[in-house]
């Protein structure tokens, strides 16, 4: 009986797995570099995270847009992405030399991409769950975490 609730689990986990992958399957080539870079396998990653960081916040605070502004700006930025990278990605990356090692590396990225996401989707249930049966719970972490900030 639970043999067979795991085996379910882990059916469904590939099928998503797999769901994620065909989706993201243009991204794959920029997908493993940046793991790379997130993973800091160069000494000059750090730095170079740190000042990327640093470029986009004096780029928001010199132009101070509106809420909206940056919104919308932000939004453009990602639409302008997905249609972009999966054109220019592979003339960039060459995707004529995807081998199984990066295949299973970005197998790998898709799978811990979709047990990221059903851990978050089982927190929020939990803590809404929480919120309905207990409500006095929420209300006093939401007071401790007042009282932490004054």
């Amino acid at each position: 009986m639970v043999a067979e609730g795991d085996n379910r689990s882990t059916n469904l986990l590939a099928a998503e797995t797999a769901s994620l992958e065909e989706q993201l399957q243009g991204w794959g080539e920029v997908m493993l570099m940046a793991d790379k870079v997130l993973r800091w396998e160069r000494a000059w990653f750090p730095p170079a995270i740190i000042c990327v960081v640093s470029l986009v916040f004096l780029i928001i605070y010199y132009l101070d847009p509106s809420v909206l502004s940056g919104v919308s700006c932000f939004v453009m930025f990602l639409y302008l992405a997905d249609y972009l990278v999966p054109i220019v990605a592979p003339r960039i990356f060459g995707s004529n030399k995807w081998t199984t090692e990066q295949q299973q590396k970005f197998h790998d990225i898709c799978s811990n991409l979709v047990k990221t996401r059903r851990r978050t989707v089982g927190w929020w249930k939990c803590l809404f769950t929480l919120k309905e049966e207990k409500p006095k719970i929420i209300s006093w972490f939401c007071y401790l975490s007042r009282v932490e900030r004054m």
